[in-house]
């Protein structure tokens, strides 16, 4: 394939009409041929990546390590919700616990009894708590909290296991019955993966939801038990391309926001994808304007606030309103960006259809 090929727009000239009896000769004064603003290489690449997911050829135009689309699938983090049909079952979430000595005590999801283990059942089982990084704690910015729960390094059989010898020996000293119900449901819904990737604390990542509007932070593990759910979508790179990429993913959500789109449901590698085709990738920006996209992207990490809110375009307008930070973020931006370009890239990440509802 020659990427130098240059592209060429062929149309007719205004004011000429057309004739079937037109010479070769004749048809050439007849079009205007012009030089396309694109080259070759720019006009297919984009397709090329959209259409072959090839994460590793985005990884490297966007010059970080690597891209993760989707983290771990675990099912029953949370607990089953009580609707028509079907009984409400407890979740592998932690309310609390503690290590007390050779005892292991903790409360369940969704249950109102502190349940209690030998540190033996523990290693027998391969059991650990893990502090999950979940989509529903991501805000523009900011990571609210982690989701601590537990989870087997052996697999979902021997956490299966490990509830099952949990519920038996709870049984007789819980004040509730239906402690040991929302187990049993528990243990027939739980998943995991059969083996469990942390984040490397010696890494930087950009974490961001994956699904509908895609709001990011940038962060680095302290600990080595810290992971992502398949909630969210993760990079792993340097500190630098992490504030920075965080933040071209914010500004690309609330472009989103402030044209009227709609999200799409599931984004996966897109908004990535789109920061490729809007021509925001780390080389493509000049280092004044990414050391600039990195300041204030710092500023906005400490300043972002830890709340609650009804869904991410809140988020992403209050953050606007609120800090002189973003709203600079915004106008640099814009006036770097090509209007055709994120255009296009925002149509790889959202509907030109308006939605009330956005998480």
């Amino acid at each position: 394939m020659n990427w130098s090929t240059e592209l060429y727009v062929v149309s007719r000239k205004q004011g000429i009409g057309y004739r079937k009896s037109l010479e070769l000769d004749e048809i050439r004064e007849f079009l205007e041929i012009k030089q396309y603003s694109k080259s070759y290489d720019e006009y297919i690449k984009p397709n090329i990546l959209y259409f072959t997911e090839d994460f590793n050829e985005l990884a490297k135009e966007l010059n970080v390590s690597r891209i993760v689309p989707k983290g771990l699938h675990i099912m029953g983090i949370y607990g089953g919700e009580k609707k028509k049909g079907k009984e409400l079952y407890a979740g592998i979430a932690l309310h609390e616990y503690r290590y007390n000595g050779v005892k292991f005590e903790f409360r369940l999801w969704n249950t109102k009894d502190v349940l209690v283990a030998h540190k033996e059942l523990l290693k027998e089982y391969g059991i650990e708590v893990y502090r999950v990084i979940y989509r529903g704690e991501i805000n523009p910015f900011r990571l609210r909290g982690f989701v601590d729960v537990i989870l087997s390094k052996q697999g979902v059989n021997s956490l299966k296991r490990f509830l099952q010898e949990v519920k038996e020996i709870n049984a007789n000293r819980v004040a509730h019955a239906e402690t040991i119900k929302m187990i049993e449901l528990l243990i027939n819904e739980v998943k995991q993966p059969k083996s469990i990737t942390t984040l490397n604390p010696e890494k930087y990542y950009v974490i961001y939801r994956r699904m509908r509007a895609f709001t990011a932070f940038a962060f680095k593990p302290a600990s080595s038990n810290i992971i992502a759910s398949d909630t969210v979508s993760y990079v792993e790179c340097d500190e630098s391309k992490a504030f920075y990429y965080a933040t071209i993913l914010n500004y690309l959500a609330y472009k989103v926001v402030e044209s009227g789109r709609s999200f799409i449901r599931d984004q996966f590698a897109r908004p990535l994808l789109a920061v490729y085709i809007a021509g925001l990738a780390w080389k493509d920006v000049d280092e004044a304007t990414r050391n600039r996209v990195i300041e204030l992207s710092k500023i906005l990490h400490e300043k972002a606030p830890n709340e609650e809110y009804g869904n991410q375009k809140v988020a992403l307008k209050d953050i606007a309103t609120r800090f002189s930070e973003f709203k600079m973020l915004v106008n640099l931006l814009d006036s770097k960006v090509n209007r055709e370009r994120l255009e296009d890239a925002l149509n790889i990440v959202s509907g030109k259809g308006i939605k009330e509802e956005e998480e």
